[in-house]
């Protein structure tokens, strides 16, 4: 059998990697024995028999390459298939892993789809070839049956048979491909190059020997129309004598995964709203050109944008308008962006709200500034305008405040270079608005703006007043969720003039100048205490959820006063839910294990905010014992036009279920959006169209 019955021996030093292919294993219905080095390897086949082994290259005490010829030097070991598993590729390594004895290798990092397929067609060719003269028919039927394409070949390698799903890729059949050579029914190219790719069949022939292609091989239709990208390999057919019979190639259409992957790639390097890269992939490719940047030479610079009067057309028109003018300033941007930069590399990103960054490679400060003038002009000539639902016309015009930077080969810190065209952008902000402030490394002060907002955070904090809790309901949608009160808590602050100030206003500073933690800790303190004082309302809470900054978890001593805090307080610990962003986690996933650990054991419940922004999103779930997954709000509300969003929230969903993970669906703004959720099966909803904040 090639499923439940079938034993695999994992050989690996790593533990995390052995407990991660033992758990994907055993789901699949393997039995899994376990080895750490290549002796133990040796033992446990002896002692288990197992039909499969995946050994690890690299090990101490016996190597791989080592330890699989000394078992296959076994008697018994004579047809068991062995899959190295490494990070080594070299000609000369795949041979010397061959002449061992090995079937097949597998490249790190492991893709756990390929290694699955991998696995089941090396122990159903193992079956197939001890059964071949028994169970022919059999056999044919289970190769018309499986999912992937089948072609086989004669010692000459000339075609013999096509399976189904080799037929509706390669577009013959055995009828008509029979005789002819297999380069002219499988005919390859690169992906990338277009270029053919000769597929080595020899090989295979002339060695006796499993042959798997490269990466990014798409496969031609005869009437080379249709496209499929393939991940294929090829292995002899012997014959009871061993003698080469000729040759099976096996290969897998990832066409669609290949373009979810493009997908979920451009989404996670991209803002979702104007198209332009996102802060993450901005810091990315800032860090590269610094980590190339050691010829002094060479010269770069950094702009950071912040529009003019956006707020007014935000306020004014609302938020529809306010994203329509983001785009319109984004396409501006870029216009002229590629317009002034034929002989630079140019790199253009929405850093978040109003605010954009332009990186320029090999770029002189003049000619930065050149840009950054024209950036100016072209946004102070926009004209926007908007009509209202009383068909009112409104007309506005906005600026753009630029900070600009000259990356010097001393410069090492991406934040810092970040922080520093920030600080211009708001010198250039105070000296009148759309203009360009060029930093002065030896006379630039610290932001007046932030300096402002951290006075004031610093004064409210210390008079415990100035700081506000509001309050955003949580509503299930199924019928199993049968809860009284379930909401978000949310932060806010007056200013000066006793104005509500959102958190996106003061949070920057406070995340700049490490007040979050204090931040955090008087959230927790305060909802404690307010709960404390309202027995009736605590009798109906279900769940209250309350926001954890990664900064806070950087504070050696934030933990252990939040321990303090609910240890303290009679408050049934079950009825909270710290929710922490998804970048946080990737960020610094070892301090947010501990975190949630240590909580845990207190009876709190945790909820992964922002899920799905990140493309590493599912690799480190299994690891977080998280209650809830916060579906992002960027692919919530565009889950009615955008197929892709909704397939990736409905599979979000399904995974988060098949883990015992509950899920919630954050900016609900619509009947429409809330109807698909509906359909989806989404367990709760958050956002504007079911409850708008309110003071706590």
């Amino acid at each position: 059998m090639i499923n439940s019955q079938a034993c695999i021996l994992v050989v690996d030093d790593a533990h995390l990697i052995r407990k991660l292919l033992e758990q994907v294993l055993q789901k699949y219905g393997y039995t899994v024995e376990i080895a750490e080095n290549g002796q133990q390897a040796i033992d446990s086949f002896i002692k288990h028999q197992p039909d499969l082994i995946l050994m690890d290259a690299d090990m101490p005490i016996l190597d791989g390459i080592t330890a699989c010829r000394q078992i296959k030097q076994l008697p018994e070991a004579k047809n068991l298939p062995i899959i190295m598993v490494t990070a080594i590729v070299e000609g000369k390594w795949i041979d010397s892993a061959y002449a061992a004895g090995a079937m097949d290798y597998i490249t790190k990092p492991i893709n756990l789809d390929v290694l699955r397929n991998r696995i089941h067609y090396i122990l159903q060719a193992k079956r197939a070839e001890e059964a071949l003269f028994e169970e022919k028919e059999k056999a044919l039927v289970t190769l018309s049956s499986i999912c992937d394409g089948v072609i086989t070949t004669d010692a000459e390698g000339m075609v013999e048979f096509l399976n189904p799903v080799a037929t509706i890729l390669t577009g013959w059949t055995t009828q008509e491909a029979q005789g002819l050579p297999l380069s002219q029914v499988f005919s390859i190219i690169h992906e990338k190059t277009q270029q053919p790719i000769e597929f080595s069949i020899q090989y295979c022939l002339k060695n006796c020997k499993m042959l798997g292609l490269e990466k990014n091989i798409v496969l031609l239709h005869r009437q080379q129309k249709k496209k499929f990208v393939i991940e294929n390999s090829a292995a002899p057919i012997k014959d009871r004598n061993g003698q080469m019979i000729g040759v099976v190639l096996v290969f897998h259409n990832v066409t669609e995964t290949r373009k979810m992957t493009q997908e979920l790639s451009y989404k996670a390097k991209h803002d979702a709203l104007t198209g332009l890269y996102n802060r993450l992939e901005f810091q990315i490719q800032l860090k590269y050109i610094l980590e190339g940047s050691r010829d002094k030479n060479i010269q770069h610079a950094l702009l950071y944008m912040d529009l003019d009067r956006f707020k007014i057309v935000n306020d004014t028109c609302g938020h529809e308008a306010g994203d329509q003018l983001l785009k319109d300033v984004a396409l501006i941007l870029q216009e002229i962006v590629n317009r002034h930069t034929s002989f630079t590399q140019a790199t253009l990103a929405r850093l978040g709200g109003d605010e954009f960054g332009l990186l320029l490679e090999h770029c002189t400060l003049s000619h930065a500034l050149d840009i950054a003038n024209s950036l100016c002009k072209g946004i102070e000539n926009l004209r926007f305008f908007w009509q209202n639902e009383e068909q009112e016309k409104r007309v506005f015009s906005i600026g753009i405040s630029i900070g600009l930077v000259a990356i010097s080969v001393l410069m090492d810190n991406p934040k810092s270079i970040i922080a520093m065209a920030d600080t211009a952008c708001y010198a250039a902000k105070n000296a009148g608005r759309n203009g360009v402030h060029i930093y002065q490394e030896d006379n630039e002060m610290p932001s007046a703006h932030n300096i402002q907002w951290v006075s004031m955070i610093n004064d409210n904090l210390e008079k415990d007043s100035g700081f506000y809790l509001f309050y955003q309901s949580i509503t299930p949608l199924t019928s199993h969720n049968d809860v009284n009160d379930c909401y978000e808590i949310l932060l806010r602050m007056n200013d000066q003039q006793e104005h509500l100030v959102p958190p996106g206003a003061f949070l920057s500073a406070a995340m700049r100048y490490n007040l979050m933690p204090s931040l955090d800790r008087w959230v927790i303190a305060k909802i404690l205490k307010w709960l404390s004082t309202q027995p009736q309302h605590l009798d109906n809470l279900t769940l209250i959820t309350i926001n954890i900054s990664g900064y806070s978890l950087n504070d050696s001593l934030f933990l252990e006063t939040i321990i303090n805090y609910l240890e303290e307080s009679e408050i049934s610990t079950h009825k909270f839910c710290f929710e922490i962003a998804e970048t946080t986690v990737l960020n610094n996933l070892t301090g947010v294990l501990d975190f949630v650990i240590a909580l845990k054991k207190l009876g709190c419940r945790f909820a992964l905010d922002n899920f799905g922004t990140g493309i590493a999103s599912f690799a480190y779930l299994k690891y977080l014992p998280v209650d809830f997954l916060k579906i992002d709000g960027s692919l919530i509300k565009n889950i009615i036009s955008d197929p892709v969003d909704y397939a990736m929230v409905k599979s979000i969903n399904d995974i988060a279920h098949l883990m015992q993970i509950q899920t919630i669906a954050e900016s609900v703004e619509n009947q429409a959006t809330l109807d698909k959720l509906k359909e989806i099966q989404v367990d709760y909803v958050q956002g504007y169209w079911i409850a708008e904040p309110k003071p706590l």
